[in-house]
């Protein structure tokens, strides 16, 4: 996507951003607009923050469609998996069953208290 006016000062960062490495792929297509290439350079440099408080204002305010879209798209790939959130969930299950099934089956003897020291076994020596 080229841009009209190239020595425009507020194009550089994302032209900057569209070189890097970094530079979302998704992000290829988005319509160029003043606000929207700011949030993208956010996203970019990985102040997610930044763009889940401007983004929503963005879509809201926006008169063209293309420019909404791409700020809700944003929005949305800063917000957690639906399936990652699941995982998490049910690993921190997991994990507390298991440590009260183990406290409660195998746990700590005694809760700390001493065992008596075992004798050792008696050695026959047959001659």
């Amino acid at each position: 996507m080229t841009r009209e006016n190239p020595s425009d000062e507020s194009a550089a960062p994302i032209d900057a951003a569209r070189g890097s490495w970094g530079f979302p792929a998704f992000a290829k297509n988005f319509p160029a607009d003043p606000e929207l290439d700011a949030l993208v350079v956010a996203f970019t440099n990985g102040n997610y923050a930044e763009v889940r408080a401007r983004a929503p204002k963005l879509a809201a305010s926006a008169t063209d469609a293309a420019v909404r879209e791409a700020a809700k798209t944003l929005e949305d790939r800063t917000k957690p998996d639906e399936a990652a959130k699941m995982l998490f969930l049910f690993a921190g299950a997991l994990l507390a069953f298991l440590t009260v099934w183990w406290v409660l089956h195998d746990g700590p003897d005694d809760h700390g208290a001493s065992r008596p020291a075992t004798p050792a076994p008696t050695v026959e020596i047959v001659k």
